[in-house]
């Protein structure tokens, strides 16, 4: 039970922890940063292991980026590029006419079956916004940044901005 005589000594200890209290606002920004810093560590080090393998490193770095968005909400490692698909080797020079240039439509496919997959998905939740444009910007925007994150640049471009 407080008294009157009581009162007095818990005001002057609430006083006493009260500079306690921005501290502890402060931790939690402060605790995540060292959380995302250590992600981002051990993250670069699953895709160094995997750089060996093209395809595996890839796979890699997808599933990385889909965990640090599902734990922090968005890819706080962005400075880390997306790993380069093994390109196939060059044909020989002399087999490439000068008057025949590489089809445009070659590049705008999606460089495997994961990032098809996901440019799927995109297109079809699009659609499903149709009717609402602002939903479907909205739609669009996080979208491009998540498949950004996972497959590099310009990850669906057969899929038109709204």
């Amino acid at each position: 039970m407080i008294t009157l005589r009581t009162l007095p000594v818990l005001l002057l200890l609430a006083a006493g922890f009260a500079p306690l209290a921005p501290l502890e606002a402060q931790a939690g920004p402060i605790l995540r940063r060292a959380q995302e810093r250590k992600a981002c560590q051990d993250f670069a080090g699953k895709l160094q292991a995997a750089s060996s393998n093209p395809q595996q490193a890839q796979l890699v770095y997808q599933q990385g980026v889909l965990k640090l968005v599902e734990t922090f909400g968005e890819n706080p490692c962005g400075d880390i590029p997306a790993p380069v698909a093994a390109a196939p080797a060059p044909a020989p020079a002399a087999a490439v006419s000068p008057v025949t240039a590489p089809a445009p439509a070659a590049a705008a496919k999606p460089a495997n079956p994961q990032q098809a997959q996901a440019c799927q998905e995109f297109a079809g939740k699009l659609q499903g916004a149709q009717g609402n444009p602002a939903q479907a910007q909205q739609i669009y925007a996080m979208g491009t940044q998540k498949l950004s994150g996972m497959f590099g640049p310009n990850p669906c471009p057969n899929v038109p901005k709204p």
